[in-house]
């Protein structure tokens, strides 16, 4: 590209006058071991202005030196033709035009978030979207629309990708980033990893499971019954073989669900565990889509019960851990209590507790306000006066 077609480039970005002597150019504009340089530019120049693109002014005393060049308004288009370049407001509308297989998203936030998008670009604002890079916005439309499709179990990344874009790699490097910074941005839905997000949106980086341990009795659509309690070590049970199972039956007279995995294995090696009164269950935050398909299995075996066990959860004392109780207590089991979340608890083990930040602090104290959270305000208050928050790792003993 010539350095005239930069300067209509520059102008277009930026102004519509331009001083040589400051310009991006002017190192060679002023080049004295090469005059070629701006005779060519000067040429040029000259040659736009002719057509009306540009009017130029000339340096005092100096015939052949460009002083300041101006872009004339009536020109615009034919600028813009001659750079190569696409006017801004022809990107504007290549956006609103890609939002628009958006408009009957089975997803409310989505529709809604369009909606915003697409009223933003009308009045002439390109908020959180580049108009200098359509094909993003494109490609991610394209996602969202496919994501509804996949169901009730998680897809992982890279077939998705392929069946997509036919590339393995391309939802990666181009889309996923902007994709969860969309759910996290315009869906209202709390998640704490990156893993979580994926799996609330249906994809997955890896193949998902169900660890567990401790004494529960299944049977599959082939006849097969499996006690969980002859593996003492616990044991992991994938989708496909979750499908088969049609029922359960309940041994332990408690089920456990435990957040993360390192207080998963230590506690395996409780008594309580070995003597199958404990069926414990490892969620790994929120609970997975294969998870889910178990739990809503599971739960509907515990509420259907003459004497069902009794059901807890060990979580972080923090907005994570309550977040993901309160979840799992509202979409599978109803009379679910914490194990190890109190007051009592945090206060025993507050040497070994995490600070929080001036922001986090804030965070409780809108908690506080939520109607959700009225039976844990004695935690979020303790955490708030204290200035702390534990993670259940550090329960050791």
């Amino acid at each position: 590209m010539n350095k005239a077609n930069h300067l209509l480039q520059v102008f277009l970005e930026k102004c519509a006058q331009l001083t040589i002597g400051k310009s991006p150019f002017a190192r060679d504009y002023n080049d004295e071991m090469d005059f070629r340089k701006r005779h060519w530019m000067n040429e040029r120049l000259v040659e736009l202005e002719q057509e009306d693109v540009v009017q130029l002014t000339m340096a005092k005393y100096r015939s052949d030196e460009i002083e300041k060049v101006y872009l004339q308004w009536q020109a615009i288009e034919e600028a813009y033709r001659i750079s190569g370049r696409t006017p801004l407001r022809t990107k504007m509308k290549q956006l609103r035009a890609s939002l628009i297989p958006l408009t009957s998203h089975p997803w409310g936030w989505v529709q809604k978030w369009r909606q915003e998008m697409d009223d933003s670009l009308a009045q002439g604002k390109a908020v959180r979207l580049d108009p200098d890079d359509v094909q993003g916005t494109v490609d991610l439309v394209h996602t969202l629309n496919e994501l509804p499709l996949l169901g009730d179990r998680a897809v992982p990344i890279r077939i998705f990708s392929q069946r997509l874009f036919r590339d393995t790699k391309h939802l990666e490097r181009q889309t996923l980033k902007r994709l969860i910074s969309l759910a996290k941005q315009a869906s209202g839905e709390q998640r704490e990893t990156e893993e979580e997000w994926l799996d609330w949106l249906g994809l997955t980086r890896n193949p998902q499971s169900v660890f567990l341990c401790g004494s529960l009795v299944f049977r599959t659509r082939e006849g097969k019954q499996v006690d969980t309690s002859a593996f003492p070590g616990g044991l992991g049970i994938s989708g496909e073989t979750i499908d088969m199972i049609t029922d359960f039956f309940m041994p332990a007279r408690q089920i456990l669900t435990i957040e993360n995995l390192t207080s998963y294995h230590h506690y395996l090696e409780q008594p309580s565990v070995r003597a199958d009164e404990v069926l414990v269950i490892y969620t790994g935050g929120y609970p997975n889509r294969v998870l889910q398909s178990f739990l809503r299995k599971l739960s509907q075996v515990v509420n259907e019960a003459s004497n069902p066990p009794e059901l807890f959860h060990w979580g972080d004392i923090d907005l994570g851990g309550i977040r993901i109780f309160k979840w799992i207590q509202s979409n599978f089991f109803s009379e679910l209590r914490p194990y190890r979340m109190g007051v009592d608890t945090l206060l025993q083990y507050e040497s070994q507790a995490a600070p929080v930040s001036e922001d986090y602090a804030n965070q409780l104290l809108h908690a506080l306000s939520e109607p959700q959270y009225a039976d844990w305000l004695p935690v979020l208050e303790t955490m708030i006066e204290r200035r702390i928050r534990l993670e259940q790792e550090c329960i050791i003993d």
